[in-house]
């Protein structure tokens, strides 16, 4: 029982790890570029470098990369299936590979809050949602790909206007 636990302690050690490395490079590029883009708590996007945050993270939602990310995801059986290692360092690894692959499915989401304002709940609840909807409801490859397409036509309204 006691090794169970310390499996369980190592998977969650790797996918806590994973993600506190993600939140380290977030909050390095909020401190480098957090005030081109927008103070903390801003509402509305504005600019090119605003737009090309978004046609990134548009363009992300339709990449093979992220679809893969999408599948390993959806399916967590299917992950430990294919990706079991033994041992405590394997569910180490395992955490950390299952943190990489959350990480993928939602990093240009998530860099969305930098153009929204970090503590606006109501576009957090809405980039969740739209998470959720990737990973959980029917026709959710559809969904990621045409809020990928909106994303990209956004940003490039907001690119074109900072120009005209």
């Amino acid at each position: 029982e006691a090794r169970r636990g310390a499996h369980v302690v190592g998977f969650a050690g790797g996918y806590m790890a994973a993600w506190a490395g993600f939140a380290v490079v977030a909050g390095g590029a909020q401190a480098v570029f957090g005030g081109e883009i927008t103070d903390i708590t801003a509402t509305l996007p504005q600019g090119a470098v605003a737009g090309g945050l978004l046609v990134l993270a548009g363009m992300y939602q339709v990449t093979p990369l992220k679809q893969a990310c999408l599948t390993l995801c959806r399916n967590p059986m299917a992950f430990f299936m294919s990706h079991w290692r033994e041992g405590v360092g394997g569910a180490l690894r395992m955490g950390a590979y299952h943190g990489l692959v959350c990480i993928g499915c939602c990093w240009a989401l998530m860099a969305l809050m930098f153009l929204f304002g970090a503590m606006n709940l109501a576009w957090m609840a809405a980039l969740g949602l739209l998470m959720l909807l990737e990973k959980a409801a029917p026709g959710a490859a559809q969904a990621g790909r045409l809020s990928g397409i909106a994303m990209a036509l956004a940003g490039t309204a907001l690119i074109l206007t900072d120009i005209i």
